[in-house]
């Protein structure tokens, strides 16, 4: 057994490695939709939002893509045929006693969770929560048998009907459990309220993470036309130069313009939006948050967005430059900041209470 899981060694420490990030990033737009249905958000919501991302990445994770090293030594070596007979588990447990029990039983645990986060959470009824843990299990299974639909040249796992049965019986054991600790611990639903003045920073961040993907997106798009616009206009020279409109230019112009964009982006969605959007960023507005915490007017409410403009971009756009290292200080410096303040420095800026 040990021998057969080195031949994994590789794959499965990546994704032992990547899966709690990935999980985070994908829990973002969980946090997005919750902020705009209640506005705000509790610790506890945040918690099983991560921990539900959590399990279904890890599910499919560690189902599907710790694969075989080598795959020409494997597949040469080795030659997995599904396994079809309903009462196979029976022999199973007869042959391996209690190593089979427990594999049996931990096929029906594996996909408790399953039927337990869509009932309690989801409101889903049994008659989908069921099915839906069929399906799922019978995507895994056959993504196995076909070595991940053709992307690994042969079977790395068996394809077991048994498991189908048990992966389901977990699911329907998932549900009935969340009813029974939904009449102890009955869901709290969370009214909705006005905009948020006084977010904390899980709401401003996600709010930011929104932000971001609008900033990358138009930055992205619209450096490759600054690139296209530049390749087109201009002649390259034997000396890597470009000749453009009868004077001699570097790559280095071409890089600039694009970071003159990405700058241009990113004020405008962290700066312009804002200041003539009562506070709210495009990210703000589908959360239902205001960064403006306090009343402010004139240069005042100027110097705020400025001192904010200017904070956000050294704690976010430095990244693959020369300052890196001061962003990751900076970062460091705004969560002390937070962690005494409850606020961020640019907050402090005098003003009324809105």
């Amino acid at each position: 057994m040990i021998s057969y899981l080195r031949l994994f060694s590789t794959s499965f420490i990546i994704a032992l490695i990547v899966w709690p990030f990935l999980s985070a990033a994908l829990t973002v737009p969980i946090l997005a939709f919750m902020f705009h249905r209640h506005h705000r958000l509790r610790f506890t919501a945040v918690l099983v939002s991560y921990v539900c991302v959590l399990y279904v990445v890890g599910l499919l994770a560690f189902t599907l893509y710790p694969m075989p090293d080598d795959p020409a030594v494997f597949c040469a070596a080795t030659h997995i045929t599904p396994q079809l007979d309903p009462l196979r588990f029976i022999s199973d447990i007869r042959i391996g006693g209690l190593n089979g029990v427990l594999q049996l039983m931990l096929n029906v645990v594996f996909f408790i969770p399953w039927g337990f986060m869509l009932c309690r959470w989801a409101r889903w009824r049994f008659r989908i929560v069921v099915p839906t843990g069929f399906l799922v299990s019978l995507f895994i299974e056959t993504s196995q048998l076909t070595g991940f639909w053709g992307l690994y040249p042969c079977a790395y796992r068996q394809f077991d009907v048994d498991d189908l049965m048990t992966n389901t019986l977990g699911a329907a054991l998932g549900f009935l459990l969340a009813v029974l600790v939904g009449r102890v611990l009955p869901v709290r639903t969370t009214e909705g309220s006005d905009i948020n003045r006084r977010p904390g920073l899980l709401h401003r961040s996600t709010s930011l993470v929104i932000d971001l993907g609008f900033v990358a997106l138009v930055h992205f798009s619209l450096g490759l036309l600054v690139m296209l616009v530049f390749h087109t206009a201009a002649r390259p020279l034997p000396d890597g130069d470009f000749l453009m409109a009868g004077i001699t230019v570097g790559v280095g112009l071409r890089d600039a313009a694009v970071r003159v964009v990405g700058v241009l982006s990113f004020l405008v969605f962290e700066l312009w939006i804002p200041a003539t959007h009562h506070g709210q960023t495009l990210g703000g507005m589908f959360t239902h948050m205001s960064v403006e915490t306090k009343r402010r007017t004139g240069r005042v409410r100027g110097a705020f967005y400025v001192a904010r403009a200017v904070a956000l971009y050294c704690l976010t756009m430095l990244g693959g430059t020369s300052f890196e290292r001061y962003s990751l200080l900076f970062a460091l410096f705004l969560a002390v900041f937070w962690a005494v303040r409850k606020e961020m420095p640019y907050d402090m800026i005098a003003g009324s209470q809105p």
